[in-house]
């Protein structure tokens, strides 16, 4: 089993707007949010030149680790029990030690880039301004990925093995509720993180994952 630095929920943290931008892959923002093959960066260009775009994102996230051990098919933490289903013989639970084997530790984390850039995308729509509306939603969610991939990186390094990161709502682990279980291990309300009744994450531009120690 991995050490972990802590057990528990981390401090809220705040990263700034610009050092993600530095981080994000444009490459994947033109060709699979924008739909573009080329031209991207002048489109870049001309969207941040708007100030609204970048000063009504607010970049928080939080991680921790916490315990865990498997039970069969299912996960067992200190407030929930996922379930996993098995996929061409692999299931999510295989990177886990049973209880008899020692337990093991699970890294959670969700981010977020707040809600006022979901208010802006909603006035653009409502202004008419499909194009600049389009835009802003696929570098907000561009945004939010790579600051996702920030704070998985960070725990790569803390934990110092590698890792694989999984979200709610894919193959692997399809139930979105589990995320109820995730934002209450992590206090997630400290960055007003919430999930609805339908299992959607507000604010929209946010997410949520498991970090799994790879397989060897």
């Amino acid at each position: 089993m991995v050490k972990p630095p802590f057990i528990g929920a981390s401090e809220v943290l705040e990263i700034s707007t610009e050092d993600i931008f530095q981080q994000l892959n444009k490459q994947v923002l033109f060709k699979s949010r924008w739909k573009m093959p080329r031209g991207g960066e002048e489109m870049l260009a001309d969207l941040i030149d708007d100030e609204r775009i970048f000063a009504y994102m607010d970049p928080q996230a939080i991680y921790g680790y916490f315990p865990v051990f498997r039970k069969e098919k299912t996960l067992v933490l200190e407030n929930a029990v996922w379930e996993f289903p098995e996929i061409k013989s692999k299931c999510l639970v295989d990177h886990f030690q049973s209880k008899e084997e020692g337990s093991d530790i699970i890294a959670l984390q969700a981010v977020t880039i707040g809600s006022e850039s979901v208010e802006l995308s909603k006035k653009m729509y409502a202004n008419n301004d499909y194009a600049e509306y389009f835009l802003l939603y696929g570098l907000a969610a561009e945004m939010t990925e790579t600051l996702a991939e920030i704070i998985n990186e960070k725990i790569n390094k803390e934990l110092g093995v590698k890792t694989i990161r999984r979200s709610f709502g894919y193959p692997a682990c399809p139930d979105l509720s589990y995320q109820s279980a995730l934002l209450e291990l992590l206090k997630a309300d400290r960055i007003n993180l919430k999930l609805l009744e339908s299992n959607q994450l507000i604010p929209e531009f946010s997410t949520t994952a498991m970090v799994i120690q790879a397989l060897s």
